[in-house]
């Protein structure tokens, strides 16, 4: 008889830290980072890659992102049934990687007698790894793949990763927008409010602040999470790069706001989100409703 009735499978993209992972026992497809020197197999926080080494290269090299081989997936499908009866795949958004597909593909092809389902949850970062939690959880307290298959399209809607960017820096090196715009928005301090829609980044709107403006309108959104988020959500995601004090002053903030106890975690963005949105990126991730005036309007 196997361990538990479903098996949770997600990528490297969702960021999960690493006692999580362990202790809902989720699975973790590895992503290659790819830099001139070196190709590095990203397993998870730390895993593959140290902040330090990341930051230093990316410093001088523009990195690329590739996915592992369908041997690699087909092997972490096959040991997930080893101890589950069923499997359910959530990976980073179709529109940013392959790994949806190659996952739809290595099942289709391999596995077809198999108990297997997987989505394109149209998101990455934090905000998969928190739907991949969420479910691991409802799989730890021995619910059916039925049952955990259905939550899980029931938060897909109203799952959330939003925040501001302080820089545009890592985008015109990329060549996603010029340096005359990247120029006028430094001058002006004009910093992008985004998010995740229809598995895209997508600018809600800019809004002009400096740091202390940014840390309050973020307390703000951390504050409406809490008070919007599912009944199922039981733990909300503040991110960051490179900026721990600020998502710090956020987590007490919230802290402080937070009558149904809701577990608060702070984390760092990994590699494969971090170099689009540069240093000091900041943002809640939680399954619940999101008003963007949470963030444009200031008061």
């Amino acid at each position: 008889m196997s361990e538990r009735k479903v098996a949770i499978i997600t990528d490297a993209s969702s960021d999960l830290p690493p006692e999580l992972v362990e202790k809902h026992k989720i699975t973790i497809l590895p992503i290659l980072i790819n830099f001139e020197s070196k190709t590095y197999k990203v397993e998870g926080i730390e895993k593959g890659i140290t902040w330090d080494e990341y930051y230093s290269l990316v410093d001088k090299e523009i990195p690329t992102t590739a996915i592992p081989g369908p041997g690699v997936f087909l092997k972490a499908f096959e040991e997930a049934l080893t101890v589950a009866d069923t499997v359910i795949g959530l990976f980073i958004s179709e529109k940013l990687s392959g790994t949806f597909r190659t996952a739809q593909s290595v099942v289709k092809q391999h596995l077809p007698d198999k108990d297997i389902s997987v989505y394109d949850t149209q998101v990455t970062c934090s905000s998969l790894g928190l739907i991949a939690l969420e479910a691991a959880r409802l799989a730890s307290e021995g619910k059916s793949k039925e049952e955990v298959a259905k939550k899980v399209e029931e938060w897909l809607p109203e799952l959330n990763l939003r925040g501001i960017m302080n820089t545009l820096d890592n985008l015109e090196r990329a060549g996603r927008i010029s340096k005359a715009k990247k120029f006028m928005a430094n001058i002006l301090k004009f910093k992008p409010v985004c998010g995740y829609v229809d598995g895209e980044v997508h600018i809600y709107g800019q809004l002009r602040a400096d740091d202390k403006l940014i840390i309050q309108q973020m307390k703000r959104l951390g504050v409406e999470a809490l008070r919007n988020m599912h009944p199922d959500n039981k733990t909300v995601f503040i991110n960051h790069t490179r900026w721990p004090e600020a998502a710090e002053e956020i987590a007490e903030h919230m802290a402080k706001h937070n009558p149904e106890n809701k577990e608060i975690i702070i984390q760092e963005t990994g590699p494969l989100t971090s170099f689009f949105t540069g240093k000091k990126l900041l943002t809640v991730d939680y399954i619940g409703k999101f008003d963007p005036n949470w963030l444009l309007k200031t008061k």
